[in-house]
């Protein structure tokens, strides 16, 4: 175990020009841009194996067999070592080929095929960027609090639960902050952890209300207001995103009206406004960062770190309805369910356990409810665990049995059957614990 040395760096992924209009993985076709569209790459070596997290601003990762090759051929770094991930922004273009939303629908499906390749070239320049600029350096994790998410499963008047806020629902407020330092004292590059949906400002549009824009959505703005305030440093600032299944922002593009006979439906829009809420709410998530970086002790210039990869099969679901069988994406919090459910094919979990110290970064390929996530942490051996999701091809929702018995939006949107994820995924992770512990026997 040497010295650590580290290097960091982004670039653009906002489609050019000659690729525009852009594709989302649902209905929306982006025609413009509010602001562009980050991939950055965190570079590390501790003498023994060098290490990196990338966190791209998209909706899911896709085409990892290609981008783990990448990396390896062209940058050299071991895949093993590299934490990939999406922020799961809904204001971006998606390379996610094989999403149930792109991979029948030909025109789309080749317009995603050559963004992906987009992709991938981009990604081997950014690392090559973050492995030219390291340098020596130190190393330090903080936590600190910040309280711009919220459950969003809500159980409105009629019984029925649905997209909405629940401010006394299960709501992880933790903020993680991985900060590499050069000797200089000035920040090289960090990763902030926090469990919030990239959808403060889902749909948004023009000042016309007329063309969908892409933009970073919260996670971006968080990231490029930290990178602007440390300027002078030439920081770079990775978002990721926690365990959000179930947790919206706090402010978002539209709201409910709830009529007396106790229905209710999305009427109230904010429109042209919700790039400044998005962006309000960005600013508060970067000044309690910065509260936690400025707590933050000099740093180590060792660590000891450590990596166990396990692949758990979850048994999967399909819901089929009376209509035309077509599978709902979307909670109807206005009509009871009315499918039918059936046994779907299996729904392959990737975990990956990263320690650095006495620090756990656990990465998995899913969408993980806040319930599940908090009572993983409080298993852990380890004190300091942190979740990163969407960290390879999209498993899906992951709810909890709470959440899938009352058919909030996570049931709806889930393959895997009878919200058993966390019987499988708790016992899985406390084994890579042991795995890890017993290496260093």
């Amino acid at each position: 175990m040497g010295k650590i040395s580290a290097g960091a760096a982004k670039i653009c992924i906002t489609p050019p020009s000659e690729m525009m209009p852009a594709y989302f993985h649902g209905k929306m076709i982006f025609e413009g841009i509010y602001e562009d569209i980050y991939l950055r790459a965190l570079v590390f070596d501790n003498g023994d194996r060098r290490m990196a997290f990338l966190s791209y601003e998209s909706g899911d990762m896709a085409r990892m067999e290609e981008l783990r090759s990448a990396v390896k051929r062209e940058c050299g770094l071991d895949p093993e070592n590299v934490c990939f991930s999406a922020v799961h922004n809904h204001e971006a273009p998606t390379f996610a080929n094989t999403h149930k939303g792109v991979k029948n629908i030909p025109e789309k499906l080749d317009w995603v095929m050559r963004y992906g390749d987009f992709i991938i070239r981009q990604t081997v320049l950014c690392v090559n960027e973050a492995i030219s600029r390291m340098k020596p350096a130190r190393y330090c994790v903080s936590t600190g609090k910040s309280f711009i998410n919220a459950n969003r499963d809500q159980l409105f008047e009629n019984g029925l639960w649905g997209q909405g806020r629940d401010f006394e629902g299960p709501s992880d407020k933790e903020l993680a902050v991985l900060r590499f330092t050069g000797y200089d004292g000035k920040i090289i590059g960090a990763l902030v952890n926090y469990a919030v949906h990239g959808t403060a400002c889902y749909q948004g549009m023009d000042e016309k209300q007329e063309k969908y824009l892409i933009a970073g959505d919260l996670p971006g703005m968080i990231s490029n207001y930290l990178e602007e305030r440390y300027r002078d440093d030439g920081a770079v600032f990775l978002w990721t995103s926690g365990a959000a299944a179930n947790q919206n922002p706090i402010f978002f593009s539209s709201y409910q009206k709830y009529e007396h006979d106790k229905s209710h439906s999305l009427q109230y829009s904010v429109g042209y406004g919700v790039w400044t809420l998005c962006r309000h709410l960005a600013e508060t998530q970067a000044v309690d960062v910065i509260k936690v970086l400025e707590r933050m002790g000099e740093g180590k210039e060792k660590l000891h770190a450590a990596i166990v990869d396990r692949k758990i099969i979850l048994p999967g679901q399909v819901i089929r309805y009376p209509d035309d069988g077509e599978t709902a994406v979307m909670a109807r919090a206005d009509t009871p369910f009315s499918g039918t459910i059936e046994d779907g094919e299996p729904v392959e979990l990737e975990l990956k356990l990263l320690t650095l110290d006495d620090y756990a970064f656990l990465g998995l390929n899913g969408e993980l409810d806040c319930g599940t996530g908090l009572r993983l942490k409080e298993k852990s051996p380890l004190k300091n665990t942190f979740i990163i999701t969407h960290t390879g091809e999209r498993a899906g929702y992951l709810p909890d049995k709470q959440g899938y018995d009352n058919h909030t939006q996570e049931f709806y949107a889930s393959n895997v059957k009878d919200g058993c994820t966390e019987e499988y995924l708790i016992p899985a992770v406390m084994e890579m614990f042991t795995d890890r512990f017993e290496d260093d026997e």
